[in-house]
């Protein structure tokens, strides 16, 4: 003799509201995977960030800049007059730049980081070395000048080599922060007294970084040229490539950018020009690694309470249209599982592609869950059945995940049409019956026996 049953199970509406917040209380753990991911993603970025301390950062190259100091005498309020040295900066009137990448992954743990070898030339031109510096106050002095050149992390320099004809080159010597934060170096000591010939050379780097690699147009005229063997490049900045050639193998971009195109003048004094000025005129290529894992699983998650709702939906439909009960404690075992899938993927995507990763996930979980459904249902192929609509799921997760631009035309178009299958399948039945009173379950091996 079966054991009467509460009112809850006799009713629908009730079943179907505890289903419903069963469904909610499942982004309690979709949240808390969020939260691992996104500690995940700080781990990497801890990892990348110290590869890239110990290789070198991003860099920005610009161009050799001429510089002269210039002395001038201020008078102080109680009529002292005090000497004071600042030093003024003038640009090339052109510059041609030319960088070859060669691209390999430094690892960390687990966690890798695409690094790259520079190979540099700046061909430098200054049409009127002198006539920039006229403007302001003080006394230049021309035979005092230098030419000097700037980088964004020196931790990657491997070798400079200027090459300005008759200007014997110095050794290159440190100076510390120069314009726009960049750490400066003294290419050579010139004089301009008395002369006004154009300065012309080759300035040569050896240049290790990681993730970006910018340039700086820091000249009248800057033309920059960029050839890397990366398949994925994103191409950012304050200017876009006037011509650009992406293939399976490598990458190439170039640039043109004119005076009137920038904000930076063609000469400056010392701290006139700070690091956030300077950033905002950059323009170079990002090795943007195409379907970032904790992108991916970021993605994946945002469906992660859809998944849920739509997989239950399906058990409740099949209490609806057959002679079956299900107890919400089944339902949430059920969620446990699904939530649990999203673990997995994240887990082993850190070491797997991600397509491998998730296929064996949506496995795992997918035969783990119609084992289970096939059981409690009491018909092996009602688990068949919910095989197949959680592969069918999953499989439809994973091109929205891999159509991001699409993504969602196409999750709006599956709602959509789901719905329309739900009011179809159940466009017959008598809800306010139903929700009277829910179809006996079947007898259990005990009642046979009784």
């Amino acid at each position: 003799m079966s054991v009467p049953r509460p009112a809850f199970h006799r009713s629908a509406t009730l079943k179907l509201l505890a289903v419903g917040f069963l469904a909610l209380l499942m982004a309690i753990p979709l949240s808390m995977l969020d939260d691992l991911r996104r500690e995940r993603e700080r781990r990497r970025s801890e990892a990348e960030q110290a590869l890239a301390s110990s290789f070198g950062d991003a860099q920005r190259v610009g161009a050799p800049l001429l510089r002269v100091p210039v002395d001038v005498r201020e008078t102080r309020s109680d009529g002292v007059v005090v000497p004071h040295r600042y030093w003024r900066y003038q640009v090339p009137d052109r510059v041609d730049a030319d960088a070859v990448l060669t691209v390999e992954r430094r690892r960390r743990g687990i966690f890798e980081l695409p690094v790259y070898q520079a190979d540099v030339t700046l061909a430098v031109t200054f049409a009127h070395p002198r006539e920039m510096f006229a403007a302001g106050e003080g006394e230049v002095l021309w035979n005092q000048a230098e030419l000097v050149f700037g980088v964004a992390d020196p931790r990657g320099l491997r070798r400079i080599e200027p090459l300005f004809g008759d200007i014997k080159a110095a050794r290159a010597e440190s100076l510390g922060e120069g314009p726009g934060g960049l750490a400066l170096f003294r290419l050579a000591s010139l004089s301009l007294e008395g002369a006004d010939a154009p300065i012309e050379g080759q300035l040569k780097l050896g240049l290790a970084g990681s993730r970006r690699f910018d340039w700086l147009p820091l000249a009248r005229d800057y033309r920059a040229h960029l050839r890397a063997p990366w398949p994925d490049p994103n191409f950012s900045g304050a200017f876009s490539p006037t011509h650009s050639r992406i293939d399976a193998n490598a990458s190439e971009a170039s640039w043109q950018v004119l005076e009137f195109n920038r904000n930076l003048p063609a000469t400056f004094a010392s701290g006139e020009i700070d690091a956030a000025r300077l950033g905002e005129q950059a323009f170079g290529v990002a090795l943007y690694e195409a379907g970032d894992v904790y992108q991916r699983n970021e993605r994946t998650l945002k469906y992660g309470l859809l998944v849920i709702a739509l997989s239950f939906g399906v058990f409740f439909l099949f209490e609806t249209l057959s002679a079956l009960r299900l107890h919400p404690v089944q339902y949430l075992l059920v969620g446990v599982a699904l939530a649990t899938f999203f673990l997995v993927l994240l887990a082993a995507s850190e070491h797997l592609r991600f397509g491998l990763a998730y296929l064996i996930a949506a496995v795992v979980l997918i035969a783990m869950i119609a084992g289970y459904a096939g059981a409690v249902l009491r018909r092996p192929r009602h688990g068949v059945v919910i095989a197949l609509w959680l592969a069918l799921l999953y499989a439809t997760l994973y091109v929205l995940v891999g159509a991001e631009d699409y993504a969602l035309l196409a999750g709006s178009g599956l709602v959509l049409a789901l719905i329309g299958a739900t009011m179809y399948l159940t466009r017959r039945i008598d809800w306010y019956a139903f929700g009277a009173s829910v179809p006996p379950e079947l007898p259990t091996s005990a009642e046979h026996t009784s």
